[in-house]
């Protein structure tokens, strides 16, 4: 990857606490649904019939969402994606990338049609050719700091388009509130 006019990239990261959060609520929850499928099978519980089916099949489905979410718990996770600020800037995360000059509109959301999109945000970039990208953030990524890094390193390198679709997805109280949490921290 070679970086024009030796600028060094901005770096979007996640935070632990989020992290950890995931990991306890896909591979504890899903540890300790197989805890409770063991404590029917053995009939240590008057309730083995419903400990039975209910443990065999949450330990399944948490573990298939730490599964998805695996990403998150390796290198990959800790920076979701960098931005290289400038006219000819661009924004990238792993193999994905895309400059800045034709984003045609960024949102953080669900994505419908994927399986991933049921369980957590990715960042969603509209692009000038009508591309979609997506990158994952797998719910470590505070919206407050996508919101952050969008203001202070995107917005003032968009064209106009990309600036009011932006602009227009919040109420002016809002955008307000937020810029001034902002410049707080800056």
């Amino acid at each position: 990857m070679t970086i024009r006019n030796n600028k060094l990239p901005i770096e979007v990261k996640s935070k632990m606490f989020f992290r950890v959060w995931l990991f306890l609520g896909s591979f504890g929850l899903g540890a300790a649904s197989l805890w409770m499928f063991y404590m029917g099978i053995t009939f240590q519980t008057k309730f083995y019939l419903l400990a039975i089916p209910a443990g065999l099949l949450f330990s399944f489905f948490f573990f298939v969402l730490f599964l998805i979410a695996f990403p998150a718990f390796t290198k990959r996770g800790s920076v979701i994606f960098s931005i290289i600020e400038g006219e000819d800037g661009r924004l990238f995360s792993g193999k994905k990338s895309v400059n800045i000059k034709d984003i045609k509109s960024i949102k953080m959301g669900r994505h419908r049609y994927s399986p991933k999109g049921i369980f957590f945000m990715d960042v969603l970039i509209q692009t000038r050719a009508n591309g979609l990208v997506r990158i994952p953030t797998y719910n470590i990524l505070p919206e407050p700091e996508f919101y952050k890094a969008v203001e202070l390193h995107l917005l003032q390198y968009m064209t106009e388009e990309a600036r009011a679709d932006w602009i227009g997805q919040f109420t002016e109280a809002q955008r307000k509130a937020y810029l001034n949490t902002f410049h707080k921290d800056i």
